[in-house]
């Protein structure tokens, strides 16, 4: 949970530093307008780097915030959006010197916005956030991004306080009168803690969640008793998106090939 709220802060923080990056730029053509002999000006350059300095270390943080958020939601989308975000802004920064660079720049941005966008509107569709995914449209279409983050950056909040509202684990966890079936909770990064019932003594060969193929990285313990027993599994969970509070079914193949079920609840 902390980890997600940490993300979200610093995708609002990313949203934040580009708005005030175009502000200044739009303040340096301005200026630029009303005094055209200022247009080649050492002042000009100065902020013209300021402003890629703030864009570069805005997209960093919002960057930092989609790999955070990837164990809770698909957002690779976004980080690869802002890479090429970060790599197209390097390349407007040198279009002086080589003018095809500006093209190559600017499609990379737009191609960045686009990702980037899709991810936020994503983000608000996850928590049911409507501004947020208003906020995401606006940026996919790239001429209207710098509304759609600042939109972003205030909706965020209203994001987070949906995620500190998710189902705490007290309530979610229900002991089945069904023996046969095991239960527990599975964490967004990864973890999870199964009561199982075993018929008699034998080793764990491996744990799945039924449906999906996550590679299994610790078992603990790695042989069951008869009767109840406590075990904690870690998944890398990757590229899908669980929903907190749906259950999901996890196996368990022991060495004289009884198969142990479990239903776990997912909770952030």
């Amino acid at each position: 949970m902390e980890s997600s709220i940490q993300a979200l802060k610093n995708i609002k923080t990313g949203s934040l530093y580009y708005f005030l990056a175009i502000i200044i730029a739009l303040v340096t053509e301005a200026v630029i307008f009303r005094e055209k002999s200022l247009a080649n000006s050492f002042f000009v350059l100065i902020f013209e780097l300021v402003v890629y300095g703030i864009l570069l270390i805005g997209f960093s943080r919002m960057r930092t915030g989609f790999f955070q958020l990837s164990k809770t939601i698909n957002t690779y989308i976004g980080t690869t959006g802002v890479n090429i975000f970060i790599i197209g802004i390097v390349a407007l920064l040198f279009g002086a010197i080589l003018p095809i660079l500006i093209y190559i720049g600017g499609s990379l941005v737009f191609i960045g916005d686009v990702m980037i966008g899709y991810t936020i509107y994503k983000i608000g569709q996850r928590f049911q956030v409507n501004t947020e995914k208003i906020a995401g449209i606006l940026v996919m279409i790239s001429i209207t991004s710098f509304i759609g983050y600042i939109i972003s950056y205030f909706a965020s909040d209203e994001v987070m306080r949906k995620m500190l509202q998710a189902p705490r684990e007290e309530k979610l966890l229900i002991v089945p009168s069904d023996k046969s079936i095991g239960y527990g909770i599975l964490k967004s990064n990864g973890d999870a803690n199964v009561v199982v019932y075993s018929k008699e003594s034998s080793e764990i060969i491996s744990a799945q969640i039924m449906g999906y193929n996550f590679q299994t990285l610790q078992i603990n313990p790695k042989t069951v008793m008869a009767g109840e027993n406590r075990i904690y599994i870690k998944f890398a969970l990757s590229g899908v998106m669980f929903v907190p509070g749906n259950i999901y079914n996890l196996e368990i193949l022991l060495a004289n090939n009884e198969k142990l079920l479990a239903s776990l609840v997912y909770e952030l």
